[in-house]
């Protein structure tokens, strides 16, 4: 006669395959800080993208395909992404910037990681949960753009360039925390222009890794920085209407929470 116990289902394993794919994304964000402790933001950058690539685009893939997603993989993730996507970016940055001036580089190291934590911390307190649009510039996107900035041909040649990175690397921080919807793959099915950017973006990405690595982050930058910029475009005017409703109660939401 089985006992009550032998009659309970039985659980899947609280770590699961898609949080390995998750490891390699934090992998690639612990690779990237210690090559910055060597001064290598070429190796960083490569280290948090390949990251990126084959851990933290695939992590979900592999929840949904297998049926394995559950609150430990999703907080897994946030704090992955925090760790990768945040921090790892912030001393890619200050070594990037530290030759022209140590203070300088601190400070644009420093509000990239302070608003990237901010950011965490509300949605921590209150979900975001509108489908279609993140809020604000999304941590992956702006450190994609930034990491490549740092590495492009434009960059190393030209010493105009770093001071034009300076502005940016302000804008896309204080981005973080303002309302700004950029389109997510979920909600509804993408449209054609979402569809060319994420085929592009790791279809050329990939190729360049393979044949021509010398302009691996200016395709990388080209993608991401359009994506960004344009993607809120493909919204539907209701779309529009119905995120800054959702965005108004969020943030009330937020201030209301003790």
């Amino acid at each position: 006669m089985s006992s009550p116990q032998d009659k309970q289902e039985k659980l899947p394993p609280t770590f699961g395959l898609k949080d390995v794919f998750t490891t390699i994304n934090l992998m690639g964000g612990v690779i990237a800080i210690l090559f910055c402790f060597q001064g290598n933001t070429r190796y960083a950058s490569y280290a948090f993208l390949l990251g990126y690539i084959f851990g933290d685009a695939l992590d979900g893939v592999v929840a949904r395909a297998t049926n394995t997603g559950n609150r430990f993989g999703a907080e897994f993730d946030a704090v992955s992404d925090y760790m990768a996507h945040n921090i790892a970016p912030g001393f890619i940055l200050f070594v990037a910037y530290e030759p022209i001036n140590y203070w300088l580089a601190a400070f644009l190291a420093s509000i990239l990681i302070i608003t990237g934590t901010i950011r965490h911390a509300r949605s921590s307190v209150v979900p975001w949960g509108f489908p279609v649009a993140y809020v604000g510039i999304p941590r992956t996107g702006s450190a994609l753009i930034l990491a490549s900035y740092v590495n492009s041909l434009i960059f190393q040649e030209y010493a105009y360039a770093k001071w034009i990175g300076i502005p940016l690397i302000i804008i896309l921080s204080i981005g973080h925390l303002l309302p700004i919807p950029v389109r997510t793959h979920k909600g509804r099915p993408v449209g054609l222009f979402v569809k060319v950017m994420i085929i592009g973006f790791f279809s050329t990405t990939l190729a360049a890794m393979a044949f021509y690595r010398v302009v691996v982050f200016d395709v990388v930058f080209f993608w991401i920085q359009g994506y960004v910029l344009a993607s809120w475009t493909v919204l539907y005017p209701e779309e529009r209407k119905a995120f800054f409703k959702r965005y108004r109660e969020w943030n009330m939401e937020i201030r209301k929470a003790r």
